[in-house]
């Protein structure tokens, strides 16, 4: 797979109901402090008036990074926008999934949010956020399966299941369907997966 953005998604577990807007000053303290390594972020944006949307973005020029309400359902979403998350497509993958964890674990330790809001591991949705290179169709699941599949296998230590529902109108999403991890495991295996 040649595209480079690509997106996951791990939902809310617990704080479903948590107000996007508590992710505005969170995400602003991340700019000041620069923490996300690797990302020069940028602004933060609210995006609440806008039903089931994109909630609050942090954007930064290597990826946007949401308090997502797509779908109805309360999660983390990350999309890459930039190359540099690696050369070949399972690099890539290491790269997102592993940055996206890492704002997760951040999310669920920031002072403002501790208790309020947890993350699941069970069923994160990936995304391929480029029509030309990964159209929603049977072909780009035939080219990206076997990748995404051992990836998977390698970072939950067992199988996984892949639904994938092929629609015209929405990105290339495949929901993966895996044991529940803890974040901080998936983090430790995340680089030789």
């Amino acid at each position: 797979m040649e595209s480079h953005k690509l997106a996951v998604k791990f939902f809310v577990e617990n704080g479903a109901g948590t107000p996007v807007e508590e992710f505005v000053p969170v995400f602003h303290r991340w700019i000041q402090g620069k923490v996300l390594e690797g990302h020069q972020l940028i602004d933060a944006a609210n995006y609440a008036h806008v039903h089931e949307g994109p909630g609050v973005v942090l954007v930064s020029h290597e990826a946007n990074i949401h308090a997502d309400r797509g779908e109805g359902k309360l999660g983390l979403l990350y999309i890459r926008k930039q190359p540099g998350a690696g050369n070949t497509f399972r690099e890539r993958l290491r790269s997102t999934f592993g940055y996206a964890l890492k704002a997760a674990s951040m999310l669920e330790q920031d002072p403002a949010l501790v208790g309020k809001i947890s993350f699941r591991t069970r069923d994160p949705l990936f995304l391929i956020n480029d029509r030309l290179f990964a159209p929603n169709t049977p072909d780009t699941l035939g080219k990206v399966r076997g990748e995404l599949e051992a990836f998977l296998k390698g970072l939950y230590g067992g199988n996984v299941e892949l639904k994938y529902e092929p629609d015209a109108e929405r990105l290339f999403q495949v929901r993966i369907g895996a044991p529940e991890t803890k974040i901080a495991t998936l983090l430790g295996r995340v680089a030789t997966a």
